[in-house]
């Protein structure tokens, strides 16, 4: 007999975040009797979901973040956390982060114990108040299969001033959690009492579009593509540096760089690019682009390489998506991203890389466009083998519903 599912969510099915459970959802809807997504916020407009997923709002109406912070005062979790890290209540983003996380957590199991049996399965698509929600419910309610999968920026340390709240507490309990990454997996072991029996790695993936997007064999021509939130976190300024280098020695080809996504760098990168990058780069930033668009603009655009130079990363689903394109990626090794590019399939260089080391391997590529096609190839093939979502979350969505 199949279970119902309860997924929490930060907006999805509204807005134009979390575009990776668009195709989630599809096998979920598939193995569950009914799945209820509860977002914490909602804005914009509502995408299209399968016919038994009910979005649940009254949780995203009834709370706001005012509420959140008096939902954290009255929780015990809240005060025997500060005490156990006395450095929290001198740091304003620690404080920030413990209040988001209980009175998040508080407000929502609330939401859930007058709403809700235990008869769901819990899972949140992030590691935040909706995992200490669903704790909340197995200590005070009864006991509950609750789950969540763990990207980056919800477990790695360094990216979090060091600081997570509750972890070791919150886990104790969980039923599984899912990292994305080999990396990730091994990040939850080295750091947490876990059993392996509790942790089971995750891959995202995404749907084969069957498009091989094709590069350009003109010996004068070069087609960049980046794609992230234009953020301090992604580095565009050093993707810029690099352009620039290779650009100027090689002044005879035209490089053709555009950037899909925005963020609140925006206007200083792109003013950036246009004091910095010589006459033969030409940019285009296109803002934020729907799925469909992304994909649109492989089919019928020039790529060679694909490009990211972020310090965090776990493992991207726009590497996902360029890959099954069969477009190579240039990457710095941080977090996971070691496990779906290397040298073979693309470009892997030292997290610390500087703009004149990356300049130097777009300089070898651009040079050897033959080498290029040997990339995609492995490119399409890793992604085939790894990141495929018909695999990845037929499997997953199986090992929710036999908990």
């Amino acid at each position: 007999m199949k279970k119902n599912l309860i997924l929490f969510t930060v907006s999805y099915p509204y807005g134009n975040k979390e575009q990776f459970l668009e195709t989630e959802i599809l096998y979920l809807s598939k193995y569950f009797k009914k799945v209820t997504v509860i977002p914490v916020f909602i804005g914009g407009h509502k995408r299209e979901v399968p016919e038994n997923i009910i979005v649940d709002t009254g949780f995203a109406y009834r709370n706001s973040n005012i509420k959140f912070a008096f939902s954290s005062l009255v929780t015990i979790y809240t005060y025997n956390e500060i005490l156990s890290n006395l450095s929290i209540i001198f740091s304003i983003k620690k404080l920030q982060r413990l209040i988001s996380f209980t009175g998040r957590g508080v407000a929502l199991f609330k939401y859930l114990k007058s709403n809700y049996s235990v008869e769901n399965i819990f899972y949140s698509y992030w590691f935040n108040g909706a995992v200490f929600a669903s704790f909340l419910y197995d200590q005070k309610i009864t006991k509950i299969d609750y789950v969540t999968r763990v990207h980056g920026s919800d477990l790695y340390l360094d990216q979090n001033n060091g600081y997570l709240p509750l972890r070791p507490t919150v886990l104790e309990n969980i039923k599984k959690i899912f990292p994305i990454s080999q990396d990730g997996y091994n990040y939850l072991m080295q750091h947490y009492r876990l059993s392996k029996q509790q942790i089971s790695l995750s891959r995202l993936g995404t749907s084969d579009r069957g498009i091989t997007t094709q590069m350009s064999y003109d010996p004068k021509s070069f087609y960049i593509v980046s794609c992230s939130h234009i953020s301090q976190v992604k580095r565009l300024d050093l993707i810029i540096k690099s352009l620039a280098s290779v650009a100027q020695k090689n002044p005879t080809i035209t490089f053709y760089w555009t950037h899909i996504g925005t963020g609140e760098k925006y206007h200083k990168i792109k003013d950036l690019a246009e004091k910095m990058l010589p006459k033969n780069v030409a940019t285009k930033f296109l803002g934020n682009l729907n799925n469909k668009d992304v994909f649109n603009f492989y089919k019928n655009h020039f790529v060679d390489i694909f490009i990211n130079t972020s310090i965090s990363e776990g493992i991207p689903v726009t590497f996902m998506e360029a890959m099954s394109c069969s477009i190579p990626v240039l990457a710095l090794d941080v977090g996971g991203v070691s496990e779906i590019v290397n040298n073979d399939n693309g470009i892997l260089l030292d997290k610390k890389a500087s703009y004149d080391t990356i300049a130097e391997a777009l300089h070898r590529v651009v040079n050897d466009k033959s080498l290029l096609a040997v990339k995609k190839n492995h490119a399409r093939e890793c992604w085939n083998q790894n990141y495929n979502a018909e695999h990845n979350y037929r499997v997953f969505a199986e090992t929710l519903s036999v908990l």
